[in-house]
């Protein structure tokens, strides 16, 4: 992590802990005891986590150039998961204050602790659902309109429960600072959901190009005549068919397949695999869309290399791939690449034509080996990943090389763990996977690092709720109204036993 990286996270969890220093710094001491102060302030943390999830998630492109987009959804999926835990610490802790279950269980509370329960119980579907959507079979677009309705719904039940329910809110510039931050993410939502592609250029379908079965390359051009916008090899984009006559007016992501160096259109090669994309080939000439990009990191570009890049893509994971090595090839880049690229038959192949024009018409030193999985009369290779591979075709030392992994989920977590165990460093693997819904990203060294921050933030949190709800409350378990209400009550036991 460089210095950006650095003060954008200390920001953020400056920001996280704003609510828990003033509440401390404008009223130190309280008569509420430790174990209500923790749920207190774990409630205001969680909060916090909420309301900054819609700015995390919003595709803020200098953040996706700091940190790359799936790094940050990654982190989003993270901090979700924590804002459920702090929430639901919040309301056990208060329940165990009340030495009584009825704040969780009763169903007589005011109102506002009954909204807080619905809004829990909702957060809870929402990570449920989130975690594991396509176990379920819920349709990505169906998933996304659920996803933001909780979304929003939850960001507004908190603001009302915590306005309500918490006194820590009757001090003013904690009312001020709960009367900023839900508006504003409300606007990083609207902007993100409705305003982001109302603004984004427009382009048309120049061609639709068949590449290999069931897979499309589809190129664009801007409506205005101008040229498209600048990117760089391996990078992604969110395109938007506003204006298609046989396509539903969805957004979805797709890598540029074409290279930077071609500045009269882009293209995205797209396969039919799903309930959308299997109408990818009835696209036409003229079909308007809307695209906002580039996002992503998974380019040579972004990476220093001592050794040679080797290349492992399954199916259309080699998209990515083939921007980035007919931009070397344009560049008349002279580096050792290694392809290994997986399909089931020849007929999955795409790109075959271009990656062997690259291989032996340009300065590109580019070996591309086609493994097969299901075509018995395949003279190549065949089979599955293994190391042995990278043995037989990769020259020079192995730890030194880059790897670039591209393809279905359990691939690339199966290639990554072979990587591993030849010992090769995580900073010399390098995958992406993209979009909300993914789930089950594998294990790379950004992953690790938005792992490491997201813990550390958490802790650190962690702490200051334990250092201040210690302060506040005297460090005594239960407060002065707990002791005077079992105090009440065993004086009128005893008075009723002395009547008696």
């Amino acid at each position: 992590m460089n210095i950006k990286h650095i003060l954008v996270v200390s920001t953020y969890f400056i920001a996280m802990a704003i609510p828990l220093v003033m509440v401390y710094w404008l009223m130190p001491t309280t008569k509420e005891g430790f174990i209500a102060q923790i749920g207190m302030l774990m409630g205001l943390s969680g909060i916090m986590m909420v309301f900054f999830q819609f700015i995390i998630s919003a595709r803020i492109k200098w953040l996706d150039r700091l940190f790359a987009y799936n790094n940050l959804i990654d982190f989003h999926r993270r901090m979700g998961v924590w804002a459920f835990v702090f929430i639901m610490v919040h309301f056990v802790m208060l329940t165990l204050s009340e030495q009584s279950f009825d704040m969780l269980l009763g169903y007589d509370e005011p109102w506002y602790i009954n909204l807080g329960k619905i809004t829990f119980l909702i957060l809870l579907v929402q990570v449920l659902v989130s975690i594991g959507h396509k176990k379920i079979s819920v349709r990505y677009e169906h998933w996304r309109t659920m996803h933001n309705v909780f979304a929003i719904s939850i960001l507004v039940l908190m603001f009302v429960h915590s306005f309500y329910a918490g006194d820590d809110l009757e001090l003013l510039p904690l009312q001020v600072l709960w009367f900023i931050l839900p508006p504003t993410a409300i606007a990083f939502f609207i902007w993100q959901r409705y305003f982001l592609f109302t603004f984004a250029p427009k382009y048309e379908v120049l061609n639709v190009v068949k590449k290999a079965k069931d897979t499309y390359s589809v190129q664009f051009v801007p409506v205005n005549g101008n040229a498209p916008y600048s990117h760089n090899p391996g990078q992604f984009h969110f395109i938007k068919f506003t204006d298609c006559k046989h396509l539903k007016p969805e957004e979805h992501p797709f890598t540029i397949s074409s290279s930077p160096s071609q500045k009269l259109h882009l293209a995205s090669t797209i396969k039919a695999s799903g309930d959308f994309t299997s109408q990818i080939h009835q696209l036409q000439k003229g079909d308007k869309v809307k695209i906002i990009g580039p996002f992503g990191k998974m380019s040579h570009l972004e990476k220093s290399h001592s050794g040679s890049i080797v290349f492992i893509a399954g199916g259309i994971g080699i998209t990515p791939f083939a921007s980035m090595l007919q931009y070397m090839a344009d560049k008349d880049e002279q580096r050792e690449v290694t392809l290994f690229y997986f399909n089931a038959t020849e007929s999955d192949i795409a790109f075959r034509e271009e990656l062997y024009h690259i291989s032996e018409n340009t300065s590109l030193k580019l070996k591309v080996v086609h493994i097969l999985s299901k075509q018995d009369n395949w003279e190549g290779e065949k089979g599955r990943f293994d190391t042995k591979l990278l043995e037989k075709y990769c020259s020079g030392s192995l730890l030194q090389n880059d790897y670039y992994v591209c393809g279905p989920p359990l691939m690339i977590n199966a290639v990554i763990k072979d990587l591993r165990q030849l010992q090769v460093p995580l900073t010399k693997i390098h995958s992406e996977m993209f979009g909300l819904a993914v789930s089950g990203s594998p294990t790379t060294h950004h992953k690790k690092q938005a792992q490491l921050v997201s813990r550390l933030i958490v802790m650190a949190l962690i702490v200051l709720v334990i250092v201040f709800a210690g302060l506040r409350s005297g460090w005594e378990l239960f407060g002065d109204d707990t002791l005077e209400n079992e105090h009440s009550a065993s004086s009128s036991l005893t008075l009723n036993r002395e009547l008696n």
